[in-house]
């Protein structure tokens, strides 16, 4: 019988779990591409210790004392360019040729849907990354010819935290003053949390909004290999190491379920107070509504979820107005590729 052996890594230990998920979930501090900035868990003591040198502990928090929450860092500040750039911005929307210049009072149009990648993607490549998308943002801030942006949100694939890094640049960009509008057809959780940073949200009459809770799925192999005629050999190290579980279980371990459930519950958390926070409600009004079944969009309507259903041209014949375009043409947009 062929045999497959899987080498696995240092322990982790069960009681930095919950840190971790929170870190995961919860961290609004690392802006891109900025550096990301340290967290430190908990205020921090100096100790002198036996040789004289100087280290630091964490100092035990009084009884009764919760934790203070790390404060938010913005995305991006917008700040008043200075005459000078004011005046190289305005030169170079002179010279530029005519296929490439924006006219003023143009929407920026960005479409969030499926991988969301890290990397860069050349012109020719659908889609956008991650970097051009936060890059759109803080372009659409300062330049004079963007009136707002138009956002269509479809299923994303991306993990939350890209999610959450782009609704960070979604609100950030809100303080320029300049609208941005969103159009959600289909979504869940994931998608209603990024439309949800937009001052606008339509949906068309048809829209499927699925609001159900969140799920983790794993793949188990240990029954192919054993019809295949391979045994896998796993070095287990502690009972929180999965790595080899695929190929050697046929189910979730006790610990597995543990630590997934920990994260879950902090994603989880950290939507509902996203979504509470928004909507000016208790979480446990919000989890109420997504309890209650959500299968109808015009529920999100009327529970003031969504702005209205209308469907894309009608939004775009808004926007035409609230620009101030009154010709017979189609809005003016633009994507910045």
């Amino acid at each position: 019988m062929a045999r497959l052996l899987v080498l696995r890594s240092a322990p982790y230990h069960r009681s930095s779990l919950s840190a971790v998920a929170t870190a995961i979930t919860s961290s609004r501090s690392a802006s891109f591409p900025r550096l990301a900035r340290r967290h430190l868990p908990s205020p921090l003591r100096a100790v002198e210790s036996s040789s004289g040198a100087t280290k630091q502990e964490e100092a035990p928090l009084a009884a009764g004392e919760a934790q203070e929450p790390l404060p938010a860092a913005p995305a991006f500040v917008v700040e008043e360019l200075g005459w000078g750039t004011q005046l190289a911005v305005k030169l170079k929307m002179l010279v530029a040729p005519p296929w490439k210049r924006v006219r003023k009072g143009s929407v920026l149009t960005m479409t969030l849907r499926g991988e969301i990648s890290d990397q860069l993607k050349t012109r020719f490549s659908s889609g956008l990354s991650l970097p051009q998308i936060c890059e759109n943002f803080e372009k659409a801030a300062y330049d004079p010819r963007i009136s707002g942006i138009y956002l269509h949100i479809e299923p994303l694939s991306c993990g939350w935290g890209k999610a959450e890094e782009i609704r960070r640049h979604i609100v950030d960009f809100k303080k320029s003053g300049k609208f941005v509008v969103g159009y959600m057809p289909v979504g869940g959780e994931k998608e209603y949390y990024l439309a949800s940073a937009c001052a606008e949200l339509y949906a068309p009459p048809s829209a499927y909004v699925a609001l159900y809770g969140l799920t983790i799925q794993q793949t188990f192999l240990r029954g192919v290999l054993e019809k295949v005629g391979v045994q896998p050999e796993i070095q287990r190290i502690g009972r929180y190491k999965s790595a080899g579980d695929q190929l050697g279980r046929k189910s979730m371990s006790n610990e597995v379920k543990e630590m997934l459930g920990a994260l879950l519950d902090n994603i989880y958390g950290n939507w509902l107070d996203t979504v509470s926070s928004t909507h000016g409600k208790k979480k446990e009004e919000i989890e109420e509504f997504v309890n209650s079944g959500v299968y109808q969009v015009e529920r999100l309507k009327k529970e003031g979820w969504i702005t209205d259903l209308l469907y894309d041209d009608q939004v775009m014949t808004m926007l035409k107005e609230r620009v101030g375009q009154n010709d017979k043409k189609s809005l003016r947009m633009v994507d910045y590729r």
